[in-house]
């Protein structure tokens, strides 16, 4: 009986472990293309953001749209510095909010540099009220 109780505990120590390297074995990281966008938008819930970037240069940021299936959405250009109190984040658009419309190419305004120094992050806010998305692809630098 004994023998049978550790042959039994062995088994087992055995298959977890064979589990275990399996499942760590399998886990893939992905990186993100932080060029892309893909913007959400719900009526009851408008606000969406694009992935973070680093910003250098006095540079515009480069928004193309791709798809938009909603009839066009808003955007603005956000960064993240400590020096900008709170959260960190805050509009960097100076008040140049733009229009987005499908298959076009925009050059948003942006006092992230000027303001805050290089190294920052650079991200869009993007909002509409219409339910739908936008695709497409930005560049902090330009």
């Amino acid at each position: 009986m004994l023998t049978g109780q550790r042959f039994s505990k062995g088994l087992t120590a055995i298959l977890l472990a064979l589990g275990l390297m399996g499942w760590v074995g399998t886990q893939t990281v992905f990186a993100e293309d932080v060029t892309r966008v893909h913007f959400e938008f719900r009526w009851n819930n408008p606000t969406d953001w694009s992935w973070n970037q680093v910003k250098n240069t006095k540079s515009g940021y480069a928004l193309k749209s791709n798809t938009v299936t909603v009839p066009w959405y808003s955007a603005n250009a956000w960064g993240h510095s400590y020096l900008a109190g709170g959260t960190g984040n805050t509009d960097v658009s100076d008040g140049h909010t733009y229009q987005v419309h499908a298959n076009t190419t925009y050059n948003m305004y942006n006092m992230l540099v000027e303001w805050y120094g290089t190294g920052n992050n650079a991200f869009i806010h993007a909002w509409s009220y219409s339910n739908g998305a936008g695709w497409g692809y930005w560049h902090a630098d330009h």
